[in-house]
């Protein structure tokens, strides 16, 4: 059967701002009932402490009656988020500064973003530069085929979670001002 999970990432977050930018997002969840207020583990998939649903969790989904849901994860540390449910052949990254799309079979591409994502791993710094324009552009500010990835500070992981609401992910969304936000969906 497996688990799901949907993630609201903050795709602008820097690792200084990161946990300030996460707390009013959580007190607005708490205060709407949606989540319960401290963290703890077993609510996740692995250790990492999640806030278990609240009596209100029904307002942040579409529908209430496909499923159960466990925890929500908040990370505010360097994390590289992914979802499976919108990966095609196709799937590629978009040069912010020219528009074009990288070639998923290009070696050269694939081989430089490989290279960047251990170094983003290690460092929180990497640049991939465009086959097309020759700029070089730091890895999170691609912009990613229907989020498929997402190298971020901040992210908001729901896991076993029903189908959350274009609503409240719009909320979410305006409650991190200024800031590209992405959706990530799938499934393990």
């Amino acid at each position: 059967m497996g688990d799901t999970y949907q993630t609201i990432v903050d795709r602008d977050a820097s690792p200084q701002d990161a946990a300030r930018l996460a707390r009013p997002v959580v007190d607005w969840l708490v205060a709407e009932g949606i989540v319960l207020a401290e963290a703890k583990p077993g609510w996740a998939l692995g250790d990492h402490p999640a806030h278990p649903p609240g009596p209100n969790w029904r307002k942040a989904v579409t529908d209430a009656r496909w499923g159960s849901p466990e925890g929500l994860a908040v990370y505010t540390e360097r994390h590289v988020f992914y979802g499976t449910y919108s990966i095609t052949p196709d799937s590629t990254a978009t040069c912010p500064r020219c528009g074009t799309a990288a070639d998923p079979c290009d070696e050269a591409w694939s081989s430089r973003l490989s290279m960047a994502t251990d170094a983003w791993y290690e460092t929180g710094i990497a640049d991939v530069a465009c086959t097309a324009c020759a700029e070089t552009v730091p890895l999170p500010a691609w912009n990613w085929t229907d989020d498929h990835l997402a190298f971020v500070h901040l992210g908001f992981e729901f896991w076993n979670w029903p189908w959350l609401s274009d609503g409240f992910r719009a909320r979410v969304a305006e409650l991190l001002p200024g800031h590209r936000t992405g959706f990530l969906s799938g499934k393990i």
